[in-house]
């Protein structure tokens, strides 16, 4: 049967040695810490890959469980309604058992937000809300922008004093997106994936009229698990393949991941042209997405310091790229608040924002929002929380390495955007996560056994 066969795009590494489809033996592992068993915020979690020898991963089906507690004795907290469990992790790295890093995404929490947020809602209330701890009414629920932004938080998930709950995650990033199956079964070394999870006040929020202002968070994350899909070829194609990498033929795995750069927006109150500079080096940029929060929401309790996003009171914007302005005229932005009543100009927004997230996932390329709360205008607190985020798409066509190459110019990245009166806030300034899109190339060495990432 197996000579009447194909091997399956998954498996074929290289056109130059055909084999048939193999017989394979799928199994799960489940990897636990190196370092610990209960981990605080600020930590650092560890999780070593348990993978046989010759054993390939199917790292799209892998997923992470863990269980939150809630130390505090008597006010009931909140997980954030559209990164849940996730937001709970600041950074995540993947890292080679020789130590090369394969993806390392900074804010990785604010980024599942972007993306959880940008899902259909019928995905959000069901699927996200069981695993993951997402909201039950994404499309109206407003994420908390500050202490007196919202007195109730019926939409988000509760974990009560003193008890706990279990989620699982499925990991974003490059290393998990992967067209075809990682054979680290055949890599050099241990690799292993490095959670540092968020501050003490960034995952949770609580009611602003319980007792909770004078109340301080406190959780614990515990039972950590990874759980890898293991596939084990037979010994006839094991041999083949280890044929396959002795030669000293790389094998090559393509993928899609996200890098994270920083800016801040200074207070003030005035409103003006403003100009973002963003560092990268990527050969292969798709698309680019800033998202604004303030920088007093990030630590504070009582809010939701990764969903309750700002349009900064932006009117307009475009990016500048080696000197380039793209697109050449500027995208422009009118917030509105009316669900009913068809004024100001956020249409354009959301497809420039489906276009830049539909090249990491088909699935984004929707929204848990409506017209009250997907680009709310600035006011002089910015209670008003929004979803959106302000992206552009650059890939030149839908396959291989068709990205915007960024690596060799002399100009660097921009955002040039119009705010508003109000945008920065007098009570903070505000922080632009941007979030750049591009193609990652994975290659595993044959004669070395190395595994490494080129972007």
């Amino acid at each position: 049967m197996e000579s009447d066969t194909i091997t399956p795009s998954a498996m074929r590494y290289s056109d130059q040695y055909p084999m048939a489809a193999p017989v394979m033996d799928l199994n799960y592992s489940s990897c636990l810490p190196s370092n610990g068993a209960s981990f605080g915020p600020n930590s650092e979690i560890r999780i070593p890959f348990n993978v046989p020898t010759d054993c390939f991963v199917d790292t799209k089906r892998a997923y992470i469980k863990m269980t939150v507690r809630s130390n505090v004795g008597a006010v009931a907290w909140f997980l954030d309604p559209f990164a849940g469990i996730a937001g709970f992790i600041d950074n995540m790295r993947v890292v080679s058992g020789t130590g090369s890093i394969l993806s390392e995404i900074i804010h990785y929490n604010e980024l599942a937000s972007i993306l959880n947020s940008s899902n259909s809602a019928n995905y959000t209330q069901s699927v996200g809300q069981i695993n993951e701890g997402l909201c039950a009414t994404p499309l109206t629920v407003l994420p908390v922008g500050q202490a007196t932004g919202q007195a109730a938080l019926g939409e988000h998930l509760n974990i009560a004093a003193g008890t706990s709950a279990t989620f699982t995650h499925r990991p974003i990033g490059g290393f998990w997106n992967a067209d075809k199956y990682f054979p680290l079964g055949f890599s050099q070394g241990t690799s292993y994936v490095s959670l540092t999870l968020a501050g003490l006040n960034t995952p949770m929020c609580c009611v602003s009229g319980n007792d909770a202002a004078n109340s301080i968070p406190d959780w614990t994350i515990s039972n950590v698990e990874m759980v890898l899909p293991i596939l084990r070829p037979g010994n006839e194609f094991a041999m083949n393949f280890r044929t396959l990498l002795a030669s000293g033929m790389p094998i090559n795995i393509h993928s899609v991941d996200f890098q994270n750069t920083q800016q801040t927006l200074a207070t003030s109150d005035a409103a003006g042209t403003q100009a973002f500079t963003f560092a990268t080096r990527k050969r292969s940029v798709k698309s680019i997405i800033t998202a604004c929060r303030r920088n007093a929401s990030l630590t504070n309790h009582l809010e939701d310091s990764l969903s309750s996003r700002r349009t900064l009171g932006i009117s307009q914007y475009q990016f500048s790229i080696g000197g380039v302005r793209v697109p050449s005229a500027p995208i422009n932005v009118a917030g509105t608040e009316s669900i009913t009543v068809a004024t100001g100009d956020i249409g354009q927004l959301l497809t420039n924002q489906q276009q830049a997230l539909g090249h990491y996932n088909s699935n984004l390329r929707a929204i848990s929002a409506d017209r009250l709360n997907y680009a709310r205008p600035a006011t002089s607190d910015d209670t008003l929380s929004s979803k959106c985020v302000f992206a552009v798409d650059l890939e030149q066509y839908e396959e291989g390495l068709s990205g915007k190459n960024m690596a060799s110019q002399g100009l660097p990245l921009v955002l040039n955007c119009q705010t508003g009166a109000g945008a920065a806030q007098s009570i903070s300034a505000a922080l632009l996560d941007t979030y750049i899109v591009f193609d990652t190339l994975y290659t595993l060495d044959g004669v070395s056994g190395t595994l490494m990432a080129s972007n």
